[in-house]
This record gives C-alpha cells, structure tokens and sequence, in this order.
C-alpha cells in the first residue's frame, strides 16, 4: 500500500489483492481516495462517511486502462472538488 497525502485529500495505492486494513481507511479522517487494479483495468472511489456510515463512492462511472490514468483522474477531480467548495464559499461571502 503506497501512500501521497498532497495539502489535503490522501490517496491511497492498492496492490492487487490487497486489502484496506482499519487503521488505514481511518488513520486521515479527510478526504480519501484509493486506487486498486480490478481485473486488468483500475477502479478509484473517494471515502464519504454520513451520519457514522462509511460508504466508497465511485468518482467516474468507467474503470480506468491503468494506474497513471486513474491517478490523473482522481487528482484532477479532487482539485475540481476543491475548487467548487472555493466558489461556494465566496458566492456566499458575495451575497451576505
């Protein structure tokens, strides 16, 4: 399990057969991404817990053709996460 935690959201590198161990889906209580092979393509879901339940959200309705574009994929979507909780934030300082 390879780990990069980059100003925020971490993300997580399975090998295949791997599994995700307690600790590790609860050891960053933030946002978490995890990347696993699934039979020769790549899958990436992101952590969400509501209301104490621990769910794994797909980020893309397609698996990826390897590791490297799964990465690209979910880094990109967590900076499009970041950016819109960004003009959230200063829509709602604008109209107050």
């Amino acid at each position: 399990m390879r780990r990069i935690c980059l100003g925020g959201p971490v993300f997580v590198f399975m090998e295949r057969g791997e599994k995700l161990t307690f600790q590790a889906i609860w050891r960053d209580p933030g946002e978490m991404y995890v990347l696993w092979p699934r039979g020769e393509f790549w899958d990436v879901r992101y952590k969400q817990v509501r209301h104490g339940k621990l769910e794994w959200k797909p980020i893309a309705d397609k698996l990826f053709s390897g590791e490297n574009e799964a990465w690209q994929f979910a880094y990109e979507y967590s900076l499009n996460k970041k950016r819109m909780m960004y003009i959230l934030i200063l829509n709602n300082c604008m109209s107050s």
